[in-house]
């Protein structure tokens, strides 16, 4: 980084900052305005930071922050990942849990919860968010036990095909032979040694 550099703000930027603050009838100096601007980003970016903390929920991992919603009755009802628990109703619980409490019994909480993960504006379905993620495992490659394992498969498969291919031509190449053998040939086939 330039350190000389570090401490300017674009003049036009700082001009659009004054007249705005002069318009605005801040109390605030530009240098006040810059260094809570500059606190608030650096707030903002350590909330997006993923966190190792949530809830496992069987293949499904809800990180930290996770919203949870049920509707039922045409009534929402919330939880939230806090830690490395589900909350509903300031009680821990699991997804089932808040099923039950809701709705009773006979109710599928892959398909009645609805899910908003942190940084995201949208809310995804539990069973549709588990279907996406599975999909991309699927496409993650595998370890490398797993492809020695396909590799030495494959070279036991390529070394069975050319033993095969190897008697085969064996086989063939012993029955032209055994056609050329003077027993099989008729006497005029056969050709004087003359010396």
């Amino acid at each position: 980084m330039n350190a000389a550099g570090d401490h300017a703000i674009p003049p036009h930027t700082l001009t659009l900052l004054r007249q705005f603050l002069s318009r605005s009838r801040s109390t605030l100096s530009p240098q006040e305005v810059v260094k809570i601007a500059i606190d608030e980003w650096i707030e903002r970016q350590r909330k997006a930071e993923p966190s190792t903390r949530g809830y496992q929920w069987k293949e499904l991992f809800l990180p930290e922050g996770t919203e949870i919603r049920m509707t039922s009755d045409g009534k929402s009802h919330y939880a939230k990942v806090a830690n490395d628990k589900i909350i509903f109703r300031q009680r821990p619980t699991t997804p089932r849990g808040i099923t039950l409490a809701v709705a009773g019994d006979g109710r599928n909480a892959w398909r009645d919860l609805w899910l908003l993960l942190p940084g995201e504006r949208n809310w995804i379905n539990a069973a549709r968010l588990r279907a996406q993620q599975n999909q991309q495992l699927d496409k993650l490659p595998t370890s490398q036990a797993d492809t020695l394992h396909s590799a030495a498969k494959a070279m036991s498969q390529a070394l069975n095909a050319a033993v095969l291919l190897i008697q085969h031509v064996d086989h063939q190449s012993t029955t032209i032979l055994e056609r050329r053998l003077p027993k099989n040939r008729r006497e005029y086939d056969t050709l004087e040694d003359i010396h």
